[in-house]
């Protein structure tokens, strides 16, 4: 497929990188939890205590859905809720010390399969790989950072 527009085709390539990471790296047979779940503690470790309502807003998904979500890992033991200690009508999700587990046994996992895969570069393709990430890494900050 050919696309005229400059800017569909750079969507469209970042589009297939994203696709490729995730099956090559990302796809985890050995998750204990399903998908959305461990997206769930995905976002509450990246943003920090958050409430389901935020969190439903980040994940795209109804906030019943994300209650059902969320009690499960409740029953599991990964995530805890509290109120707000600022805001006491507000609950608030946090990981629990298993929750940090699996999310760091995930990042393990990820990063051993990259770096066993990785001798397959050449020395020189390493090194461009390296600094194609550390271009990728700037202007995805510079595109979708905050305007004041």
């Amino acid at each position: 497929m050919t696309l005229a527009n400059p800017e569909h085709v750079l969507s469209q390539n970042f589009m297939e990188m994203l696709m490729l990471i995730h099956v090559n790296i990302f796809r985890n047979k050995h998750l204990p939890l399903p998908l959305n779940q461990y997206g769930l503690l995905m976002v509450i470790h990246t943003e920090g205590p958050i409430t389901n309502n935020r969190a439903s807003e980040i994940l795209n998904i109804s906030k019943q859905q994300m209650s059902s979500v969320a009690e499960r890992l409740v029953k599991l033991g990964y995530i805890s809720k509290a109120l707000d200690e600022a805001d006491r009508r507000r609950c608030l999700l946090r990981l629990t010390e298993k929750g940090l587990q699996v999310v760091a046994d995930q990042h393990t996992y990820v990063r051993n399969r990259f770096n066993a895969n990785l001798s397959k570069l050449t020395k020189d393709e390493q090194g461009q790989l390296d600094s194609a990430i550390d271009c990728l890494k700037d202007s995805i900050e510079t595109m979708f950072a905050k305007q004041d």
